[in-house]
């Protein structure tokens, strides 16, 4: 009797070790084939460009290529969706931004992406800006506010989605300085543009990197940055923070690789690892630069504390503002 237990033993803890190496195997192969990279939007924009400039290194550093799989609709949130479903097995990567750490708040999203993902790493961002039309009379933020509180019905400002990046800057600035600017929302940032230049808004919540030939050209100002710290292209060296100003507004529209949750410990750092080097790389910061983002990378461990942090502060936020009530009552 003791002899068969004694086998019986010995023959379950090599079943415990095989069954240990099998599932070390994946993860010791990995990658063995290539990678599917989600990209919750459309081709063309800037999330997409983003996805494709960091797969074109996929092969070289991972030894697999990525693959971009386009799932856009519902604000990103079909495509948020369905890497949050992915199997955590390191083949499902996506694109993350900004949004997806708002979008929870409003109770329109089927998971909280904060909580439901695993971040891999953080590549750049852009602060949103406050703008008026170029040969308005408003050279400062100061003097804009006055004209505002002196005219409390001349005022609005233009966004591109209620509660989104573009709305949450002048929002708090509203709100912080007390003086009155409704907005008046955008199917598109072209759009909203194209009505400021025309005088039909007076300011705009807009992301610098649509501006750029406008301001180059006087006929956009951009009155402050909501950022910590100033844009670094010359052409909007001037432009202050609203932090400058005396008012701690920091909106950035940040772009960032995501991951199902779960994945074994070997292959998220695999894949970590692996973006680290094509972000880190000069040849994408430069590129990086060149579509207008700035590189700011950042590991999972950091990212996930943005993540956790931005959420919480926003939450406050779109309290405090009126927002919250805003979306939901709609």
């Amino acid at each position: 009797m003791k002899k068969a237990f004694s086998h019986l033993r010995r023959a379950l803890l090599l079943a415990a070790c095989a069954c240990s190496a099998a599932g070390a195997a994946p993860a010791e192969d990995y990658p063995s084939h290539p990678i599917r990279f989600i990209v919750p939007f459309s081709p063309g924009g800037s999330s997409d460009i983003v996805a494709r400039l960091l797969a074109k290194d996929g092969d070289k550093i991972m030894g697999q290529p990525f693959v971009i799989d386009n799932k856009p609709g519902a604000a990103a949130m079909i495509g948020l969706n369905e890497l949050v479903q992915a199997k955590p097995d390191g083949y499902t990567v996506g694109i993350t931004n900004s949004g997806m750490v708002t979008q929870p708040l409003y109770g329109i999203a089927k998971y909280n992406y904060v909580t439901d993902l695993q971040p891999i790493a953080q590549v750049g961002e852009v602060p949103f800006v406050l703008a008026v039309k170029g040969d308005s009379p408003w050279k400062t933020l100061g003097e804009f506010m006055a004209y505002c509180k002196a005219n409390p019905k001349a005022c609005n400002y233009g966004i591109t989605g209620i509660g989104n990046t573009s709305h949450l800057g002048p929002a708090q600035l509203t709100y912080m300085a007390k003086f009155p600017m409704e907005f008046v929302n955008f199917d598109g940032g072209g759009t909203l543009i194209t009505s400021l230049l025309g005088g039909h808004i007076q300011a705009g919540g807009i992301n610098p990197v649509d501006i750029r030939e406008y301001v180059k050209a006087g006929k956009i100002r951009i009155l402050c940055v909501f950022g910590e710290k100033r844009l670094s292209d010359p052409l909007f060296a001037n432009a202050p923070t609203a932090k400058e100003l005396g008012y701690d507004i920091v909106v950035t529209l940040w772009q960032g690789i995501g991951a199902p949750k779960n994945m074994p410990e070997a292959v998220r750092t695999r894949l970590a690892d692996g973006f680290a080097r094509i972000i880190n790389d000069p040849q994408t910061q430069q590129q990086l630069r060149a579509i207008g983002i700035e590189p700011a990378y950042m590991g999972p461990t950091e990212f996930a504390k943005k993540w956790t942090a931005e959420q919480l502060h926003y939450k406050q936020v779109v309290t405090d503002t009126g927002i919250l009530q805003l979306v939901r009552g709609k």
